[in-house]
């Protein structure tokens, strides 16, 4: 969108006066944003947004200029032990225990929880986040990577139809169709770095109160034009080439990306307020013949657009900046203390190994008399070899590299939460202690990830209505047409203590159906036998598609999924609580049953669990009646398959 015209080389792409005139306010918003990224921030010690980028990439990089000035300065140690690194792995070892999701809480008009949706919305986003649907869970993965390293980071909620074109062949010749791309099309969480969008206003912490954000990215000529090559401007984009507007005599000229010679740039301007939504390829319009009707695409349920990126960092600076302080950043005077240091120590260890001495005499000393027992006769009586350097205290050059490390600890993850073991020396209450620490400040940084999740599950809540849960148009063999819904499949849940597949069903037979409760018994019984129920371990969810969709949708996270509890310390726990509950009659016995086994033995502990006949069962309750129990038994038969959402 901006650049300097060196060589005036008129371009071929001279668009109408509307075209011109939305193409020179983005580009006053454009210099906008890019002169943020640009200005030197006090909360950011008076760097740029892209300084602060590159410094911390370089410094987690274990970046190190080993160039010397003159040969004399070559053996110096010139190196990093890359302890804000270091640190910075052990940190996200920690933050991707579990690949985090938000929850949902289903409301109904009269602000009333239903469990059951809460349920199916939560189940759908974990589908749609599968290895097999989308790339969100290395997404998810590169984003921490990305929050120690930079200023901000953000990940973007897409949905996308691409259709390719594929050869079919016919006799002697072929045939062309088109299919979707499914390597392009469907939900995308694509990663967006520091440099890669432009905002607004730096002191507004709210995305969503930006009055324009811009994204950029640059990609192969093939995949723009997959998505882009059937619009009437196409003929003029070009790799590495950017068409400017010149302000001077409103004329375009093409400008070479020295950079991204062979790429295409992708900006995409986004206006929430106006609604608008407009893609520059090169700095080409490929918007709509109307310019004033380029619509958001990422709407909510109320259809009212949205910006569908969210940014994350590590935390917060300041009342109001928008940009985040990094890990490398908090840690990084740290990091270089202790690199100045070992450069100290090491040179002068260096040194007293291998010593530089000082001869006085004629003789000659060289290192063909310097070896391991070796026996020198001088001729000259005068000769005299004596070490240049005086002694030193190496002590206390170990003593502040011991300081500084202890500092970084206290700024990340100690060496235990690392995985290494504590030293023989140190008493377990003091490694207790530091790891106690270490915890809280992990958790406040999952505080600052989860918050951003919570506004991540917003946007997914909207594509999941917009998009995965709407009917697909599917035409019979006869040639009528007929909605369906999709099928979600949800392997090796854990479900009333066994481990299922779960399957949830949208049926479009329950739109403005009210079922008695005898009907909706008798619906579930059909589903249990469906399920294959009892050899099978298949859980059938059936869900009102209409009502679904009215539900209001609140987003949390738990943070306490983000620490993922250790085998051993799950094995032990519930051994404790089934010697302790297995005779309550407020427990069920059968599921702390599985839960235990499934500790020990994963998904093949349910082949250890016999059906209990009745007259092992726990004795009820006193003052329950036989019938109750029945009762009792027939819903323990139910259980494995729920009918939600029906009126």
């Amino acid at each position: 969108m901006i650049g300097e015209i060196i060589e005036k080389n008129i371009s071929l792409y001279q668009p109408s006066d509307d075209v011109v005139q939305l193409t020179k306010q983005v580009k006053e918003d454009y210099s906008q944003g890019d002169e943020i990224l640009n200005k030197n921030w006090v909360e950011l010690n008076n760097r740029s947004i892209v300084d602060d980028t590159n410094r911390g990439q370089m410094m987690f990089n274990a970046f190190v200029d080993d160039s010397y000035e003159s040969r004399e300065e070559a053996w110096r140690w010139r190196g990093t032990r890359s302890i804000a690194r270091n640190k910075g792995i052990a940190m996200h070892a920690n933050l991707t225990a579990a690949y985090l999701l938000p929850l949902f809480v289903a409301q109904n008009d009269n602000s009333e929880i239903d469990r059951g949706v809460s349920e199916v919305m939560r189940d759908i986003a974990e589908w749609m986040t599968s290895p097999t649907v989308s790339d969100y869970q290395n997404s998810f993965m590169q984003l921490v990577f990305s929050m120690e390293q930079n200023p901000v980071t953000y990940l973007g909620a897409e949905y996308c139809e691409v259709f390719q074109k594929v050869l079919t062949k016919i006799g002697e010749g072929y045939q062309s169709d088109y299919i979707i791309d499914e390597v392009l099309s469907g939900f995308k969480a694509p990663i967006f770095g520091p440099t890669e969008v432009l905002i607004s206003n730096a002191y507004e912490r709210d995305i969503q109160k930006h009055r324009f954000i811009i994204k950029r990215r640059w990609v192969e000529r093939q995949e723009a034009q997959a998505k882009w090559g059937e619009h009437s401007n196409w003929y003029f984009v070009q790799d590495g080439i950017k068409s400017i507007y010149n302000n001077d005599d409103g004329l375009f000229y093409d400008v070479r990306d020295e950079e991204h010679p062979n790429l295409v740039s992708e900006e995409t301007y986004l206006s929430r307020r106006d609604d608008a939504e407009i893609v520059f390829l090169g700095g080409i319009y490929m918007g709509g013949k109307n310019v004033e009707y380029n619509p958001i695409k990422h709407r909510d349920h109320r259809n009212a657009p949205k910006y569908n990126i969210t940014p994350f960092g590590f935390y917060r600076i300041g009342d109001h900046f928008f940009y985040y302080k990094s890990m490398m950043n908090a840690m990084g005077w740290d990091n270089k203390l202790y690199d100045a240091m070992t450069e100290v120590v090491m040179n002068r260890a260096f040194l007293e190994v291998d010593a530089p001495i000082a001869v006085s005499g004629s003789d000659k000393i060289d290192s063909e008399i310097i070896f391991p027992r070796s026996v020198v006769t001088f001729e000259d009586k005068d000769t005299r070899v004596s070490k240049i350097l005086p002694d030193s205290n190496m002590m206390a050059g170990f003593s502040a590299l011991n300081d500084t490390k202890k500092s970084m600890e206290e700024a990340s993850v100690n060496d235990t939460l690392g995985g290494q073991l504590p030293q023989a020396s140190q008493k377990a209450y003091s490694v207790a202690q530091a790891q106690a620490n270490a915890k809280r400040l992990i958790g406040g940084i999952a505080k600052s990830l989860a918050s951003s999740i919570t506004q991540y599950g917003d946007l997914m809540k909207n594509i999941i209505l917009n998009h995965i849960t709407v009917p697909q148009v599917e035409e019979l063999v006869s040639g009528s047409m007929k909605l369906k819904y999709k099928t979600f499949t949800l392997d090796k849940k854990m479900i009333k203590g066994s481990m299922s597949n779960k399957i949830i069903r949208f049926d479009e037979t329950l739109i403005g159906r009210k079922m008695s409760k005898t009907e909706a018994r008798q619906k579930s019984l059909e589903l249990l036998n469906e399920s294959g129920y009892p050899k099978s371990k298949n859980v059938i969810i059936r869900v009102n598609p209409e009502l679904f969709a009215k539900f209001k949708y609140l987003v949390k996270v738990d943070i306490e999924e983000m620490f993922v509890k250790n085998q051993e310390f799950m094995q032990a726990m519930l051994g404790n609580l089934y010697q302790m509950l297995r005779a309550d009659p407020l427990v069920k016995a059968e599921e702390l049953v599985r839960r235990l086994l499934n500790s020990y033995f994963q998904s093949e502990g349910d082949e250890l669990v016999n059906s209990q006949p009745q007259n092992q069962m726990v004795p009820p309750p006193e003052g329950q009646s036989e019938n109750q129990i029945g009762n009792i038994v027939e819903s323990k038969q139910l259980q494995n398959v729920a009918l939600s959402a029906v009126s």
